[in-house]
C-alpha cells in the first residue's frame, strides 16, 4: 500500500526524513546540494571539538558558517566544497594529515562520501535530475522542510524560546550561526535535551513554505463566521496549525 513517494523511499539507503528531502528537491531544482546535506545528516558530523580545543576547532570550523549566509546545512556545502578541492590537491596521505590538522574526522570524511556516492546512484536509476548550476538556497532549505516538519519552531519573543511540535519548548545551540540572529521561524536537523532541548544544525524558514508540505498533516479550524458586504458572501477566518504550532492564524476563507 505504498504511495508512489513510499516506494521512493524504500529505495533510498538513509532514514526515510533524508530521503523525502532527496524526493523533494527532484521537484524544487536543487538535488545536488540536497544530497550533499542529506548524507552529512545521516553520518555522526565529520568535524570534531575535542575537549582540549573547543576554541580552536570552532574558529576553524567557523570559516564554513562565514560562507553559508547564515545557514548551518548550507555550511556542510561549504565543507564539502572545500574537502573535494582539498582532495585534488593533495595526495592521500597529506590530505588525511590535513583533516586531522584542522579537526575533521577524516573516516567520517570518507563515510560522508560513500553515502553521497550511493545517493546520486540510485537517485538517478529513480528518475532524479541532479542539477549543473547552483540552486538558490531558498529552494534547499524548503526541500530540506519536507523531511524536518517536526521540526519546526516559533519564536516566543516573552519566554525567549521557541515552539516546538506537540507543546516542545527549545533554544538554539550556542554553536548555531543563528543563535545570535534567533529569527522568527526555524528547523533543525536534531533536538537534543542535555541541561534544556536544543536545537542543532539550525537554519530560518518562511511559515508560507510549511503549508504546502504538510497539507495532510495540518489542521484546520474556523471562526467568527460574519456577512462581509462586499463580498456578498458569509467569511470566516481559518487558523491552521502544524503539530499545535499556528503557521496560519487569521486568514479570512469563504465560510461556504
Amino acid at each position: 500500500r505504498l504511495t508512489p513517494t513510499g516506494r521512493k523511499l524504500a529505495q533510498l539507503p538513509v532514514d526515510p526524513r533524508l530521503a523525502r528531502m532527496v524526493i523533494e528537491s527532484d521537484r524544487n531544482g536543487c538535488a545536488a546540494e540536497v544530497m550533499v546535506i542529506a548524507a552529512a545528516l545521516s553520518i555522526q558530523d565529520p568535524r570534531e571539538r575535542p575537549a582540549d580545543k573547543q576554541q580552536a576547532a570552532a574558529e576553524t570550523h567557523a570559516r564554513f558558517t562565514k560562507d553559508a549566509a547564515g545557514s548551518d546545512f548550507l555550511a556542510y556545502l561549504a565543507l564539502w566544497e572545500y574537502l573535494r578541492g582539498q582532495q585534488k590537491e593533495l595526495s592521500s596521505n597529506r590530505f588525511r594529515k590535513m583533516c586531522k590538522a584542522e579537526f575533521l574526522n577524516y573516516l567520517r570524511v570518507r563515510e560522508w562520501q560513500d553515502v553521497h556516492g550511493q545517493l546520486r546512484q540510485l537517485a538517478t536509476g529513480l528518475g532524479i535530475t541532479v542539477n549543473d548550476t547552483p540552486a538558490d538556497a531558498n529552494r534547499v532549505h524548503a526541500s530540506l522542510l519536507a523531511g524536518l516538519l517536526s521540526h519546526v519552531g516559533l519564536r516566543d519573543v516573552r519566554r525567549q524560546d521557541y515552539l516546538g511540535a506537540r507543546g516542545a519548548r527549545f533554544s538554539i545551540f550556542p554553536g548555531s550561526a543563528l543563535f545570535k540572529k534567533q529569527p522568527q521561524w526555524v528547523m533543525a536537523a536534531e533536538l537534543v535535551e542535555t541541561s534544556r532541548l536544543w536545537a542543532r544544525v539550525v537554519t530560518q524558514i518562511q511559515p508560507e513554505w510549511i503549508e504546502p508540505l504538510a497539507g495532510h498533516l495540518v489542521k484546520r479550524t474556523y471562526s467568527e463566521p460574519h456577512w462581509e458586504r462586499k463580498r456578498a458572501a458569509v467569511i470566516a477566518n481559518e487558523r491552521v496549525t502544524l503539530y499545535g504550532i499556528p503557521i496560519v492564524v487569521a486568514r479570512k476563507v469563504n465560510y461556504a
